[in-house]
């Protein structure tokens, strides 16, 4: 062998030696890059997700507040009672109509705000107003303004001939109607600004050729623009749903759940287990059942991203 190839050879060795350990710093940079995170998800999430489990198969009470397994005892009690359908009913009737709600309603807000008009600035401004207003305060004052003897709107309903001091909080019929309302109201902005930014990215290369082809404005929305935005459109209102099924403050603060269970939605249900009836077995096996709930949105709402690319 000459001492060209022996020294090829050892360079050749050398490199070789080099890579297992270059492979183990690369790999111990990568492990201590994702440490906090993962550390910091096992604390915030793994852990009360652990403790959630482990308390719905389990009883405790104020008295005995040591938790005993009790197996599947919590759910079989959910399920064999009516009021967990009349939850299950309510969560599911507030989910979809205020996801549509606020769908509609912030579809037809993106349109207007994207026309030329003076002030339109300034409405923009004022529309997300709702949106960033507390959810606590935005219960208290539209609490105020359904009271049946102060509040303006039974007023004005009065003075048209239809209302006639209608505690519209307080009766089961128009309850959770009442809150919806207020929901949609506090909830459309973000959905309006989602939607006006994609409106925005709709080519006009592709609106002015349909027009050159003879469309009017309602097939330009219905043939251009929807499919244009659509992508936008479905991950908004699968983000809205999962927001919306997990709604606590307005709900809480506006009717408690009441008057009965007819305002009764998924966390004020859990609230009101644990804190005021302190059985935190059955509450965390409300909250599993939520989140085998929620689950579902989630799963759909990362295959929209998968499909879109936002997850490479």
């Amino acid at each position: 062998m000459t001492t060209v190839s022996l020294s090829r050879k050892r360079r050749t060795d050398a490199r070789s030696r080099r890579r297992p350990a270059h492979r183990r710093r690369e790999l111990a940079l990568q492990i201590l890059c994702i440490a906090p995170p993962i550390l910091l998800l096992v604390v915030l999430i793994g852990y009360p997700l652990v403790q959630t489990l482990f308390l719905s198969v389990s009883k405790s009470t104020l008295i005995n507040p040591e938790p005993v397994f009790v197996g599947f005892q919590n759910f079989v009690t959910i399920f064999s009672t009516s009021q967990f359908w009349s939850v299950l009913v309510n969560s599911v009737v507030w989910t979809i109509v205020i996801t549509i709600g606020q769908t509609v309603l912030g579809m037809l807000a993106a349109l207007i705000l994207n026309r030329g008009f003076i002030g339109r600035t300034a409405l923009r401004a004022l529309v997300v107003i709702p949106w960033v207003m507390p959810g606590v305060i935005a219960g208290v004052l539209w609490k105020l303004l359904y009271d049946p003897s102060l509040g303006p709107i039974d007023q004005v309903l009065s003075f048209v001939g239809l209302g006639n001091g209608t505690n519209f909080l307080g009766e089961p019929s128009t309850a959770l109607i009442a809150v919806m309302v207020v929901a949609v109201w506090k909830g459309f902005p973000l959905s309006a600004v989602m939607y006006t930014a994609a409106y925005q990215n709709v080519p006009e290369e592709l609106r002015e050729a349909a027009r050159l082809d003879g469309a009017g404005p309602w097939r330009i929305f219905t043939s251009v623009v929807l499919p244009s935005m659509a992508p936008t459109i479905r991950s908004t209102v699968l983000l809205t749903t999962a927001w919306t099924f997990n709604y606590f403050d307005l709900t809480y603060v506006m009717t408690q759940g009441g008057p009965g269970d007819s305002t009764e939605i998924f966390p004020t249900a859990i609230y009101r287990i644990a804190f005021q009836d302190v059985d935190y077995g059955l509450s965390s096996a409300y909250g599993v059942i939520s989140v085998a709930i929620l689950s579902i949105f989630t799963v759909l709402y990362l295959r929209q991203l998968k499909k879109s690319g936002a997850l490479g």
